[in-house]
């Protein structure tokens, strides 16, 4: 039997039967496990840095919340402190652990077909089960770097293997933070949402529906910007738009109760700043010659992901709104 496992199994008692502790993921933010203990499963994760019990406690009210609501999401455990943060002993490699419920489904990728329906009655099922919020919006998502630093990060890029595609997407950058810098307040109302609702954060149901799964970023969001926010990142990449996917989760959305609407450019904020500010700090890590080796290889993966896929064309982002 795994020591490492059956500590987890006694810290979060949780209960008996055969433990069996596999690999399943490696996140941005760390590394997540299958911890099987008897016929119940649970998502071990060992985050790379360190984190908050009070953003932890947070975050496991709101997705207290939406299961209460109805909707299937991977509910916090608590240790017998009551704690959602645990350090873990030396002996087992030191950091910290935490645990929820294990959603089942398949990762959405090739062969998963379109989901753009699915998507589209999922984000709706967030947005009407939200409760509302009366903080302010973090600036990760209102404010992204202006154009000196964009100019400043190309410069000290040069040499290095994504210098090229950086230089090339430099006046979509620049384009991207006028932009944000006219935009005005956002519309509201401000719910408590996902934030992060790419690909990579929801799961194939068995049934054909879809689950957000990794809500670490939950917080207050405009519910307008972050329909225009999944839309992006779902339907477009760099210049190619999917018009007939986006419009049928734009249906489905709309069939399904969503009460977000895309009306201006301004709805693209909250997109253009987390998107970018992701990309910006990426590259800050990737030139700093203190980065891990075992993180270097995952950030220069982001960065060109980043630079060809994530961060849209202006262009595009004129299609979206159009088609939307």
């Amino acid at each position: 039997m795994d020591d490492f496992a059956e500590w987890v199994r006694g810290t979060f008692a949780l209960g008996d039967g055969v433990v069996v502790l596999s690999p399943a993921a490696r996140g941005a933010q760390g590394s997540i496990s299958l911890l099987e203990v008897g016929v119940d499963r649970y998502a071990l994760k060992q985050p790379f840095g360190t984190v908050d019990e009070e953003d932890l406690r947070r975050e496991a009210a709101h997705l207290a919340h939406f299961a209460a609501a109805g909707v299937e999401v991977p509910v916090h455990v608590s240790d017998l402190t009551g704690r959602y943060a645990v350090a873990v002993p030396q002996a087992f490699g030191g950091g910290q652990v935490r645990v929820t419920r294990w959603l089942e489904g398949r990762a959405v990728g090739a062969g998963a077909g379109d989901l753009s329906v699915p998507l589209g009655t999922l984000l709706a099922s967030l947005h009407r089960a939200a409760p509302t919020s009366a903080e302010t919006t973090s600036s990760w998502y209102r404010t992204m770097p202006p154009a000196e630093v964009w100019h400043d990060l190309v410069a000290r890029s040069a040499g290095q293997p994504w210098a090229e595609a950086f230089a090339a997407r430099l006046p979509d950058l620049v384009d991207h933070a006028r932009l944000v810098a006219r935009a005005g307040p956002s519309r509201g109302p401000v719910v408590i949402g996902h934030r992060d609702l790419h690909p990579d954060n929801v799961l194939v149901a068995p049934d054909g529906s879809l689950r957000a799964i990794d809500w670490e970023d939950a917080g207050p969001t405009d519910i307008h910007r972050e329909l225009a926010k999944v839309l992006v990142q779902w339907h477009v990449e760099g210049d190619r738009v999917d018009e007939e996917g986006l419009a049928a989760t734009v249906a489905a959305y709309r069939a399904a109760g969503g009460p977000g609407r895309l009306e201006t450019l301004d709805d693209f904020t909250m997109v253009l700043c987390s998107d970018t500010n992701f990309l910006a700090s990426q590259v800050r890590a990737a030139l700093d010659p203190g980065l891990a080796q075992e993180h270097r290889e995952s950030v220069l993966a982001e960065i060109e992901q980043g630079l060809a896929v994530y961060v849209p064309t202006p262009a595009a982002l004129t299609r979206v709104l159009a088609t939307a």
